[in-house]
């Protein structure tokens, strides 16, 4: 074995490529290599297996048969884990594999925590998979799990006769209408009965006059329950799907209804169809019955959070239809907002609310009141639909949170440019809003202006990076767990104010002083990485913490819904996995070196 041709095999494979030369060579000689012929099989035994050529079969239950080919590992979950998969490998195509010893395998885990890290990965995805056989997922379902053709288009130009024969030819209630590759319009067999025979139109006359122009439309891999929200607010049964920008398909409701009936999107659809409380508070046990659910699925925690921030996000836009129902218009325009967990779409069923009210007129008279009113109702509605209200008072029945765009732009300015470290430790949570119902303009000049104030303000990412460093990890000098009480006292690790939090903080500073409108901390550490703010590495480490950290609380969470208890972010770390608390180690210790990171960046400490 020429070790110069194995060092620049390694070179050109991850995780080994992140490691120095000096080290591949060394590693090199470690390998021991064989060759297998088409037929023969292969038992686990404890060392890392690398496929160098050849095409290898992998036999488990229950995910039945996969392939291992060029780059591909095996036995890393026995490594990892001291347990071994009933696994059987068989060669389909001669080839090379190299084999690396337990001891050399632990060492350059021990040394290189990127290396580490990328077996940590893989090991959680091979168990994801595992357990997504044994509980199929149904929340997760995806817009392209759903269309069933390609599209059926037709030009703007052509004739209402030519589009009818066309539908019936195809057996489709739709076509997309384009120009070239561009969509301009879409006409349905509704828009045929309502804007051609009921208005009694020729059959000369062309698509472009009767059909739907600049049609909604959603990615093929967007949610499904993305799909519905849209189809719901917008009250639509057809709508175009693209990739890469070109539609290639259409989503109807039937699509969705055949798919599977019971699907928990549609508990969406369910309550934008709601116009009395009554209806809307019917609904709470089956928020509450959909969150067990997900309980049971063993879904990651992101996965999670994105459906049940949708449905809150339907919630608030039902109880805000329902109040002007009661009240009447609203007397000007507003815009109503999420703060915190809402904002950033990483919700879990213990949030509770942070939202506020930007009103385009100074809330004085008959508009305060109005607006005072409307707050209550949809504050109220939203705790009897089970979401708590907030013990802070950040929420719209505050009459402090129900401010003008002036008002807003004054208490921004007044952070941003005199900043007090307790005012700003307390208002931290307002500089991740999004918008839920409203003016959509009237919310962007605010948020516009935020950033603008925020990007290259020394002085207040100073304070703001002090704040989002004050709390360290529980991490003592050896590494081990520093556990704290809580009011109970019950001992144990808080993973949301010694943990998520943390994430969250720390990564609102970067995208803060970079400008950046994000608010999803999935979304933010992504840009960063594009716009250099952050390396990778950094990118890498920081999202592979806070999966950890979120993914171990939504655990811990579930696991108190399913014994009815009440929800709770102290994690007793005896109840871990060995393989589990090494993650969450490794997790507080990225934490720890970037907020040293951080201190160093926005606060000029060595």
């Amino acid at each position: 074995m020429q070790v110069q041709e194995v060092v620049s095999f390694l070179q050109r494979t991850p995780p080994f490529d992140d490691l120095a030369l000096h080290v591949l060579e060394t590693l090199s000689r470690d390998l021991t290599v064989l060759y297998l012929s088409t037929g023969e099989e292969l038992k686990p035994e404890p060392q890392l297996m690398l496929v160098r050529s050849g095409l290898f079969a992998l036999h488990t239950e229950p995910q039945g048969l996969t392939h291992l080919q060029t780059g591909d590992f095996y036995g890393y979950q026995l490594l990892l884990t001291g347990l071994a998969d009933p696994d059987t490998i068989r060669c389909e195509e001669d080839g090379l594999v190299y084999f690396l010893p337990a001891d050399s395998f632990d060492k350059l885990r021990h040394q290189y925590k990127n290396f580490d890290l990328f077996f940590q990965r893989l090991f959680s995805r091979r168990l994801h998979l595992y357990q997504s056989s044994q509980h199929p997922t149904t929340s997760t379902l995806k817009v392209a799990d759903l269309v069933t053709r390609r599209k059926v288009s037709i030009g703007a130009a052509d004739t209402v006769q030519q589009a009818a024969q066309l539908m019936t030819e195809q057996r489709v209630s739709c076509l997309l209408i384009e120009q070239g590759e561009k969509l301009v319009g879409i006409l349905t067999d509704r828009d045929l009965r309502s804007r051609v025979v009921a208005k009694n139109l020729s059959a000369a006359v062309s698509v472009s006059d009767v059909m739907t122009k600049s049609p909604q439309r959603i990615d093929i891999h967007s949610f499904a329950f993305e799909a519905i929200q849209k189809m719901s607010q917008y009250n639509i049964h057809h709508l175009p799907v693209e990739e890469h920008g070109k539609a290639i398909g259409v989503l109807t409701t039937t699509d969705l209804i055949r798919s599977q009936q019971e699907h928990p999107v549609f508990l969406i659809s369910h309550i934008h169809r709601q116009h009395q409380a009554a209806g809307l508070q019917a609904i709470t046990p089956q928020i509450q019955q959909l969150a067990l659910q997900l309980a049971e699925q063993h879904l990651p925690c992101y996965e999670v959070s994105g459906v049940l921030t949708s449905i809150m996000d339907a919630l608030v836009q039902s109880w805000l239809n329902i109040a002007e129902q009661q009240l009447g218009p609203a007397p000007c325009v507003y815009s109503w907002l999420v703060f915190g967990s809402q904002a950033r779409r990483d919700m879990l069923p213990s949030a509770d609310q942070d939202n506020a009210l930007l009103l385009e007129k100074e809330p004085v008279g008959a508009i305060a009141d109005y607006f005072s009113a409307l707050a209550d109702i949809v504050c109220q509605g939203l705790a009897s639909s089970g979401q708590a209200l907030c013990e802070g008072q950040i929420m719209a029945s505050n009459p402090e949170l129900r401010l003008s765009l002036k008002g807003w732009s004054h208490r921004f300015a007044k952070w941003l440019n005199t900043p007090d470290p307790q005012a700003l430790l307390n208002s931290s949570i307002f500089f991740d809003m999004r918008l839920v119902h409203g003016s959509k303009g009237l919310f962007n000049v605010l948020h516009e202006d935020v950033l603008a104030r925020c990007k290259n303000n020394e002085l207040f990412l100073y304070h703001l990076a002090k704040n989002a460093t004050e709390r360290q990890p529980p991490l003592g000098f050896f590494k081990h767990f520093l556990l704290e009480q809580d009011g109970r006292q019950r001992k144990g690790l808080d993973l949301k104010k010694r943990g998520i939090s943390l994430v969250t903080d720390l990564v609102r500073v970067y995208a803060l002083s970079a400008g950046i409108q994000a608010v999803n901390t999935r979304e933010r550490l992504d840009l960063l990485q594009q716009q250099a703010v952050l390396t990778q590495r950094q990118q890498q480490n920081l999202q592979g913490a806070f999966d950890v950290l979120a993914n171990l609380r939504w655990q811990l969470q579930a696991q108190d819904m399913k014994r009815g208890r009440h929800l709770s972010n102290l994690l007793d770390p005896s109840q871990l996995s060995l393989l589990q608390r090494h993650q969450l180690k490794d997790a507080f210790a990225v934490l720890s070196d970037e907020q040293q990171l951080l201190r160093q960046r926005f606060c000029r400490e060595v």
